[in-house]
Protein backbone atom coordinates (compact mmCIF):
# COMPACT_ATOMS: atom_id res chain seq x y z
CA UNK A 1 0.00 0.00 0.00
CA UNK A 2 3.12 2.75 0.96
CA UNK A 3 4.42 1.24 -2.50
CA UNK A 4 1.39 2.05 -4.71
CA UNK A 5 0.72 5.88 -2.25
CA UNK A 6 3.96 6.90 -3.42
CA UNK A 7 3.85 5.90 -7.12
CA UNK A 8 0.41 7.24 -7.72
CA UNK A 9 2.82 10.77 -5.95
CA UNK A 10 5.27 10.46 -8.41
CA UNK A 11 2.65 9.90 -11.49
CA UNK A 12 1.11 12.98 -10.27
CA UNK A 13 4.22 14.43 -10.69
CA UNK A 14 4.73 13.10 -13.96
CA UNK A 15 4.83 15.63 -16.71
CA UNK A 16 3.86 13.70 -19.91
CA UNK A 17 1.67 13.13 -22.49
CA UNK A 18 -1.30 11.31 -21.96
CA UNK A 19 0.04 7.98 -23.58
CA UNK A 20 3.28 7.99 -21.53
CA UNK A 21 0.96 8.49 -18.17
CA UNK A 22 -1.38 5.87 -19.18
CA UNK A 23 1.59 3.51 -19.73
CA UNK A 24 3.04 4.50 -16.03
CA UNK A 25 -0.05 3.71 -14.77
CA UNK A 26 -0.50 0.25 -16.22
CA UNK A 27 2.79 -0.04 -14.83
CA UNK A 28 2.15 0.54 -11.35
CA UNK A 29 -1.20 -1.14 -11.38
CA UNK A 30 0.25 -4.00 -12.02
CA UNK A 31 3.35 -4.00 -9.47
CA UNK A 32 1.16 -2.99 -6.60
CA UNK A 33 -1.73 -6.00 -8.35
CA UNK A 34 -3.16 -7.89 -5.40
CA UNK A 35 -5.39 -10.98 -5.63
CA UNK A 36 -8.45 -11.31 -3.47
CA UNK A 37 -10.06 -14.61 -3.14
CA UNK A 38 -13.19 -14.33 -4.33
CA UNK A 39 -16.39 -17.33 -4.85
CA UNK A 40 -18.14 -17.80 -8.05
CA UNK A 41 -22.19 -16.31 -7.55
CA UNK A 42 -24.43 -18.54 -7.14
CA UNK A 43 -25.98 -17.57 -10.66
CA UNK A 44 -22.85 -17.92 -12.58
CA UNK A 45 -22.31 -21.17 -10.84
CA UNK A 46 -26.04 -22.38 -12.11
CA UNK A 47 -24.63 -21.33 -15.58
CA UNK A 48 -21.50 -23.24 -15.76
CA UNK A 49 -22.57 -26.42 -14.28
CA UNK A 50 -26.63 -26.37 -13.90
CA UNK A 51 -28.02 -26.92 -10.80
CA UNK A 52 -28.36 -30.50 -10.96
CA UNK A 53 -24.64 -31.67 -11.05
CA UNK A 54 -24.34 -35.18 -13.01
CA UNK A 55 -20.68 -36.75 -13.12
CA UNK A 56 -18.63 -39.80 -12.44
CA UNK A 57 -16.81 -40.61 -8.85
CA UNK A 58 -13.56 -39.59 -10.50
CA UNK A 59 -15.08 -36.02 -11.44
CA UNK A 60 -15.61 -35.36 -7.54
CA UNK A 61 -12.18 -36.92 -6.79
CA UNK A 62 -10.42 -34.29 -9.52
CA UNK A 63 -12.36 -31.29 -7.77
CA UNK A 64 -10.90 -32.70 -4.39
CA UNK A 65 -7.54 -32.97 -5.78
CA UNK A 66 -7.82 -29.62 -7.49
CA UNK A 67 -10.58 -26.87 -7.73
CA UNK A 68 -9.09 -24.95 -11.00
CA UNK A 69 -8.95 -27.85 -13.14
CA UNK A 70 -11.90 -29.09 -12.50
CA UNK A 71 -12.85 -25.88 -13.09
CA UNK A 72 -11.29 -25.87 -16.71
CA UNK A 73 -13.22 -29.77 -17.22
CA UNK A 74 -16.10 -28.96 -16.30
CA UNK A 75 -16.90 -25.33 -16.09
CA UNK A 76 -14.90 -23.75 -19.25
CA UNK A 77 -15.23 -27.07 -21.47
CA UNK A 78 -11.12 -26.97 -22.26
CA UNK A 79 -10.02 -30.31 -23.84
CA UNK A 80 -6.76 -31.34 -25.32
CA UNK A 81 -6.17 -31.42 -28.94
CA UNK A 82 -6.98 -35.09 -29.58
CA UNK A 83 -3.87 -36.70 -31.26
CA UNK A 84 -3.44 -40.22 -33.23
CA UNK A 85 -2.09 -42.78 -30.86
CA UNK A 86 -2.84 -45.62 -28.36
CA UNK A 87 -2.26 -44.54 -24.45
CA UNK A 88 -2.24 -45.99 -21.45
CA UNK A 89 -6.34 -45.14 -20.56
CA UNK A 90 -6.75 -46.89 -24.00
CA UNK A 91 -5.09 -49.92 -22.94
CA UNK A 92 -7.42 -49.71 -19.08
CA UNK A 93 -9.94 -49.48 -21.75
CA UNK A 94 -9.57 -52.49 -23.82
CA UNK A 95 -8.62 -54.27 -20.39
CA UNK A 96 -12.09 -53.57 -18.43
CA UNK A 97 -13.95 -54.49 -22.07
CA UNK A 98 -11.86 -57.60 -23.05
CA UNK A 99 -12.55 -58.71 -19.29
CA UNK A 100 -16.78 -57.75 -19.19
CA UNK A 101 -17.03 -59.78 -22.71
CA UNK A 102 -15.33 -62.64 -21.65
CA UNK A 103 -17.61 -62.59 -18.13
CA UNK A 104 -20.48 -61.94 -20.76
CA UNK A 105 -20.20 -65.06 -22.62
CA UNK A 106 -18.63 -67.24 -20.13
CA UNK A 107 -22.22 -66.74 -18.56
CA UNK A 108 -23.62 -68.33 -22.13
CA UNK A 109 -21.47 -70.82 -22.37
CA UNK A 110 -21.91 -74.43 -20.57
CA UNK A 111 -19.18 -73.47 -17.63
CA UNK A 112 -18.82 -71.12 -14.89
CA UNK A 113 -15.62 -68.68 -13.21
CA UNK A 114 -15.49 -71.82 -11.30
CA UNK A 115 -14.85 -75.21 -13.51
CA UNK A 116 -13.61 -73.52 -17.33
CA UNK A 117 -10.74 -75.40 -18.77
CA UNK A 118 -8.00 -73.61 -19.13
CA UNK A 119 -7.90 -74.29 -23.62
CA UNK A 120 -11.66 -72.66 -23.29
CA UNK A 121 -10.41 -70.20 -21.55
CA UNK A 122 -7.40 -69.65 -23.72
CA UNK A 123 -9.30 -69.78 -26.89
CA UNK A 124 -12.66 -67.22 -26.29
CA UNK A 125 -10.04 -64.87 -24.80
CA UNK A 126 -8.19 -64.57 -27.56
CA UNK A 127 -11.34 -64.38 -29.79
CA UNK A 128 -12.12 -61.11 -27.62
CA UNK A 129 -8.79 -59.77 -28.32
CA UNK A 130 -8.45 -60.00 -31.74
CA UNK A 131 -11.91 -58.50 -32.65
CA UNK A 132 -11.66 -55.74 -30.23
CA UNK A 133 -8.39 -54.67 -31.16
CA UNK A 134 -8.42 -55.16 -34.61
CA UNK A 135 -11.91 -52.57 -34.82
CA UNK A 136 -9.91 -50.10 -31.96
CA UNK A 137 -8.88 -46.57 -33.17
CA UNK A 138 -9.08 -47.35 -36.88
CA UNK A 139 -6.66 -50.11 -36.49
CA UNK A 140 -4.17 -48.13 -34.99
CA UNK A 141 -2.76 -50.87 -32.80
CA UNK A 142 -1.43 -52.62 -35.84
CA UNK A 143 0.29 -49.85 -37.20
CA UNK A 144 4.16 -49.95 -36.39
CA UNK A 145 6.27 -52.32 -34.20
CA UNK A 146 5.58 -50.31 -31.40
CA UNK A 147 2.03 -51.42 -31.73
CA UNK A 148 2.37 -55.12 -32.10
CA UNK A 149 4.36 -55.34 -28.81
CA UNK A 150 1.54 -53.64 -26.72
CA UNK A 151 -1.14 -56.56 -28.93
CA UNK A 152 1.51 -59.07 -27.29
CA UNK A 153 1.69 -57.32 -24.25
CA UNK A 154 -1.93 -56.98 -23.76
CA UNK A 155 -2.63 -60.63 -24.49
CA UNK A 156 -0.04 -62.12 -22.25
CA UNK A 157 -1.74 -59.49 -18.95
CA UNK A 158 -4.64 -60.56 -20.26
CA UNK A 159 -4.23 -64.33 -20.46
CA UNK A 160 -2.35 -63.87 -16.57
CA UNK A 161 -5.46 -61.63 -15.58
CA UNK A 162 -7.72 -64.56 -16.48
CA UNK A 163 -6.39 -67.58 -15.05
CA UNK A 164 -5.36 -65.50 -12.09
CA UNK A 165 -8.69 -64.61 -11.08
CA UNK A 166 -10.09 -67.88 -11.94
CA UNK A 167 -7.75 -69.04 -9.01
CA UNK A 168 -9.37 -65.95 -6.86
CA UNK A 169 -12.48 -67.22 -7.30
CA UNK A 170 -11.93 -71.05 -6.87
CA UNK A 171 -10.30 -69.86 -3.48
CA UNK A 172 -13.67 -68.92 -2.00
CA UNK A 173 -17.05 -68.99 -1.70
CA UNK A 174 -18.35 -65.85 -3.20
CA UNK A 175 -19.89 -66.20 -6.66
CA UNK A 176 -19.17 -63.38 -9.59
CA UNK A 177 -22.78 -61.85 -10.10
CA UNK A 178 -22.72 -58.58 -12.09
CA UNK A 179 -20.06 -57.28 -14.45
CA UNK A 180 -19.87 -53.73 -15.31
CA UNK A 181 -22.91 -53.29 -13.13
CA UNK A 182 -24.59 -49.34 -14.14
CA UNK A 183 -25.53 -47.28 -11.35
CA UNK A 184 -28.89 -46.67 -13.03
CA UNK A 185 -29.52 -50.37 -12.22
CA UNK A 186 -30.00 -48.95 -9.08
CA UNK A 187 -34.04 -48.17 -8.13
CA UNK A 188 -33.81 -46.59 -4.95
CA UNK A 189 -31.02 -43.71 -5.98
CA UNK A 190 -30.22 -42.74 -1.78
CA UNK A 191 -26.90 -44.07 -2.46
CA UNK A 192 -26.25 -42.14 -6.36
CA UNK A 193 -28.58 -39.73 -6.14
CA UNK A 194 -27.63 -37.00 -3.22
CA UNK A 195 -29.27 -33.80 -2.22
CA UNK A 196 -27.01 -30.83 -1.66
CA UNK A 197 -29.80 -27.94 -0.72
CA UNK A 198 -33.67 -27.41 -1.58
CA UNK A 199 -32.62 -26.34 -4.73
CA UNK A 200 -29.70 -28.54 -5.94
CA UNK A 201 -28.79 -32.22 -6.13
CA UNK A 202 -25.41 -34.30 -7.54
CA UNK A 203 -26.08 -37.49 -9.19
CA UNK A 204 -23.37 -39.91 -9.79
CA UNK A 205 -23.19 -42.24 -13.19
CA UNK A 206 -20.57 -44.73 -13.35
CA UNK A 207 -20.12 -48.78 -13.64
CA UNK A 208 -18.89 -51.04 -10.69
CA UNK A 209 -16.40 -53.81 -12.54
CA UNK A 210 -17.52 -56.77 -10.53
CA UNK A 211 -19.57 -57.67 -7.51
CA UNK A 212 -19.88 -60.88 -6.30
CA UNK A 213 -21.99 -62.16 -3.30
CA UNK A 214 -22.76 -65.24 -1.68
CA UNK A 215 -26.22 -66.29 0.29
CA UNK A 216 -27.52 -67.88 2.78
CA UNK A 217 -30.80 -68.53 4.18
CA UNK A 218 -30.90 -65.31 5.87
CA UNK A 219 -27.96 -63.28 4.85
CA UNK A 220 -26.46 -61.93 1.81
CA UNK A 221 -22.62 -60.82 1.64
CA UNK A 222 -21.27 -58.59 -1.32
CA UNK A 223 -17.87 -57.90 -2.15
CA UNK A 224 -16.89 -55.13 -4.34
CA UNK A 225 -13.57 -56.31 -7.26
CA UNK A 226 -12.54 -52.91 -8.88
CA UNK A 227 -9.79 -53.38 -12.00
CA UNK A 228 -6.53 -51.35 -11.99
CA UNK A 229 -3.78 -51.46 -14.56
CA UNK A 230 -1.79 -49.74 -11.69
CA UNK A 231 -0.94 -50.51 -8.10
CA UNK A 232 -3.43 -49.57 -6.10
CA UNK A 233 -4.46 -49.74 -2.43
CA UNK A 234 -7.26 -48.73 -0.02
CA UNK A 235 -5.38 -45.10 1.65
CA UNK A 236 -7.41 -43.71 4.52
CA UNK A 237 -6.13 -40.09 4.18
CA UNK A 238 -6.87 -39.99 0.54
CA UNK A 239 -9.89 -40.86 1.50
CA UNK A 240 -10.67 -38.40 3.88
CA UNK A 241 -9.65 -35.28 2.03
CA UNK A 242 -11.77 -36.99 -1.15
CA UNK A 243 -9.10 -38.33 -3.54
CA UNK A 244 -9.83 -42.19 -3.31
CA UNK A 245 -13.82 -42.18 -2.74
CA UNK A 246 -14.25 -45.07 -6.03
CA UNK A 247 -14.47 -48.36 -3.57
CA UNK A 248 -16.78 -47.12 -0.97
CA UNK A 249 -19.06 -45.78 -3.58
CA UNK A 250 -19.31 -48.36 -5.16
CA UNK A 251 -19.82 -50.60 -2.43
CA UNK A 252 -22.79 -48.30 -1.46
CA UNK A 253 -24.70 -48.71 -4.53
CA UNK A 254 -24.17 -52.61 -4.49
CA UNK A 255 -25.25 -52.76 -1.15
CA UNK A 256 -28.24 -51.16 -2.14
CA UNK A 257 -28.44 -52.96 -5.85
CA UNK A 258 -28.51 -56.49 -3.56
CA UNK A 259 -31.17 -55.34 -0.68
CA UNK A 260 -33.58 -54.44 -3.52
CA UNK A 261 -32.86 -57.86 -5.12
CA UNK A 262 -32.83 -59.87 -1.61
CA UNK A 263 -35.43 -57.38 0.29
CA UNK A 264 -36.16 -60.88 2.94
CA UNK A 265 -31.94 -61.12 3.64
CA UNK A 266 -29.59 -58.87 5.75
CA UNK A 267 -27.00 -57.72 3.69
CA UNK A 268 -23.35 -57.28 4.68
CA UNK A 269 -20.26 -55.77 3.29
CA UNK A 270 -17.97 -58.30 3.03
CA UNK A 271 -14.78 -56.41 1.72
CA UNK A 272 -13.97 -53.89 -1.37
CA UNK A 273 -11.08 -54.62 -3.23
CA UNK A 274 -8.38 -54.00 -5.85
CA UNK A 275 -7.26 -55.93 -8.88
CA UNK A 276 -3.83 -55.08 -10.41
CA UNK A 277 -3.95 -56.15 -14.03
CA UNK A 278 -0.25 -57.24 -14.46
CA UNK A 279 1.68 -60.03 -15.42
CA UNK A 280 4.42 -59.63 -12.98
CA UNK A 281 8.53 -60.85 -13.22
CA UNK A 282 9.47 -62.88 -10.24
CA UNK A 283 12.50 -64.54 -9.35
CA UNK A 284 13.84 -67.81 -9.26
CA UNK A 285 16.19 -70.52 -10.10
CA UNK A 286 16.78 -73.71 -12.85
CA UNK A 287 15.09 -75.71 -9.98
CA UNK A 288 12.11 -73.62 -10.12
CA UNK A 289 9.15 -75.50 -11.35
CA UNK A 290 6.50 -73.64 -13.91
CA UNK A 291 3.81 -74.57 -10.92
CA UNK A 292 5.75 -72.57 -8.29
CA UNK A 293 6.47 -69.64 -10.59
CA UNK A 294 2.71 -69.28 -10.91
CA UNK A 295 2.40 -69.76 -7.19
CA UNK A 296 4.71 -66.90 -6.59
CA UNK A 297 3.08 -64.59 -9.52
CA UNK A 298 -0.19 -65.19 -8.03
CA UNK A 299 1.15 -64.33 -4.44
CA UNK A 300 2.31 -60.66 -6.04
CA UNK A 301 -1.43 -60.30 -7.73
CA UNK A 302 -3.48 -61.05 -4.54
CA UNK A 303 -5.85 -58.45 -4.10
CA UNK A 304 -6.00 -55.32 -1.95
CA UNK A 305 -7.90 -53.36 -0.73
CA UNK A 306 -10.70 -53.37 2.83
CA UNK A 307 -12.31 -56.41 4.16
CA UNK A 308 -15.11 -57.31 6.95
CA UNK A 309 -12.60 -58.72 9.55
CA UNK A 310 -15.00 -61.40 11.01
CA UNK A 311 -12.98 -64.73 10.45
CA UNK A 312 -16.07 -66.41 8.92
CA UNK A 313 -16.50 -63.80 6.42
CA UNK A 314 -12.80 -63.96 5.55
CA UNK A 315 -13.20 -67.79 5.33
CA UNK A 316 -15.93 -67.50 2.59
CA UNK A 317 -13.55 -64.87 0.93
CA UNK A 318 -9.99 -66.77 0.64
CA UNK A 319 -10.21 -70.65 2.38
CA UNK A 320 -7.36 -71.13 2.15
CA UNK A 321 -5.60 -73.63 5.09
CA UNK A 322 -1.88 -72.54 5.10
CA UNK A 323 -0.83 -69.86 7.24
CA UNK A 324 -0.15 -67.41 4.14
CA UNK A 325 -3.79 -66.92 2.44
CA UNK A 326 -3.49 -67.62 -1.18
CA UNK A 327 -6.25 -64.48 -2.40
CA UNK A 328 -5.74 -62.34 0.74
CA UNK A 329 -2.08 -60.48 1.55
CA UNK A 330 -3.04 -62.12 5.21
CA UNK A 331 -1.01 -64.46 7.75
CA UNK A 332 -2.63 -66.59 10.22
CA UNK A 333 -1.15 -66.56 13.83
CA UNK A 334 -0.45 -70.15 15.85
CA UNK A 335 -3.82 -70.00 17.30
CA UNK A 336 -5.69 -69.43 13.72
CA UNK A 337 -6.39 -65.68 13.94
CA UNK A 338 -5.24 -62.82 11.83
CA UNK A 339 -2.52 -60.52 12.09
CA UNK A 340 -3.84 -57.19 12.41
CA UNK A 341 -3.48 -55.07 9.35
CA UNK A 342 -4.71 -51.98 7.74
CA UNK A 343 -6.99 -54.74 5.78
CA UNK A 344 -9.15 -55.99 8.18
CA UNK A 345 -11.68 -53.52 9.47
CA UNK A 346 -14.73 -54.15 11.89
CA UNK A 347 -18.32 -54.04 10.04
CA UNK A 348 -19.16 -50.97 12.07
CA UNK A 349 -16.02 -49.28 10.88
CA UNK A 350 -17.50 -50.30 7.12
CA UNK A 351 -20.60 -48.88 7.73
CA UNK A 352 -18.85 -45.39 9.24
CA UNK A 353 -16.89 -45.78 6.22
CA UNK A 354 -20.11 -46.06 4.20
CA UNK A 355 -22.05 -42.87 6.05
CA UNK A 356 -18.82 -40.91 5.55
CA UNK A 357 -18.09 -40.85 1.73
CA UNK A 358 -21.88 -39.79 1.35
CA UNK A 359 -21.51 -36.92 3.60
CA UNK A 360 -17.95 -35.84 1.61
CA UNK A 361 -19.47 -36.07 -1.77
CA UNK A 362 -22.68 -33.81 -0.10
CA UNK A 363 -19.38 -31.70 0.69
CA UNK A 364 -17.65 -31.14 -2.50
CA UNK A 365 -21.16 -31.07 -4.80
CA UNK A 366 -21.66 -27.73 -2.73
CA UNK A 367 -18.23 -26.44 -2.81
Amino acid sequence: IYLQKQGYNVLKAFDGNEEERQCMENLLSSACFRYENVFLPKELAWELYGKNLVGSVTRLENFASCAYKHFLTYGLSLQEREEYGFEALDMGNVFHYVLSEFSERLSESSYTWFDFPEEFGEQLLMQIIEADTAAYGNSVLYENARSTYVITRMKRILRRTIFTLQKQIQGGVFEPKEFELSFQSVKNADAIDISLSEEEKIRLVGRIDRVDTYTDDNKCYVKVIDYKSGNQSFDIVAFYHGLKLQLLTYLNASMQYEKEQHPDKEVIPAGILYYHMDDPVVEGSEQTSIEEINEMIRKQLRVTGVVNDNPEIIEKLDNSTGETLQVLPLRRKKDGSFYKTDMLVSKDDLDLLSSFVTKKIKDLGRD
